[in-house]
């Protein structure tokens, strides 16, 4: 909700992973932190839905298959000096603005209700300090 609510304030709106049949939440480097409860979000154009300012949904998913299936993981996945990062760091703008709202507002996230991740973090609430 967080994240939503500062998505909204750079007029921009949150989606669900597009395609969860690549189980991506579940291969990334934060699951082991997710599977211990603490709360996770997947933040990756990758998962699909890339819905871009210049082209919209069609034209991000056609950049994420174009990627995925020509240098993802190989030897040509490297940076290049082409590459328009305005919104990878209006990604780093946005998480600023979700962390700083958690501060100020001083609770800690949690996982939605009926998360399988939900149990674990509740028994860790206790050890938690404000």
């Amino acid at each position: 909700d967080f994240l939503a609510e500062a998505a909204g304030r750079q007029d921009r709106t949150v989606t669900p992973d597009a395609k969860p049949e690549r189980a991506l939440f579940f291969r990334a480097d934060h699951f082991s932190l997710a599977r211990r409860g603490v709360p996770a979000l997947l933040l990756m154009g990758l998962g699909g839905g890339a819905d871009l300012v210049q082209g919209g949904r069609a034209a991000g998913d056609a950049w994420v298959t174009r990627y995925t299936d020509d240098c993802y993981h190989k030897t040509c996945d490297a940076w290049s000096p082409d590459w328009d990062l305005r919104g990878a760091a209006a990604d780093v703008d946005l998480v600023v603005d979700m962390t700083r709202r958690l501060a100020r507002v001083g609770v800690w996230p949690d996982w939605r209700p009926g998360s399988e991740f939900a149990r674990i973090r509740a028994e860790s609430a206790a050890a938690r300090r404000r």
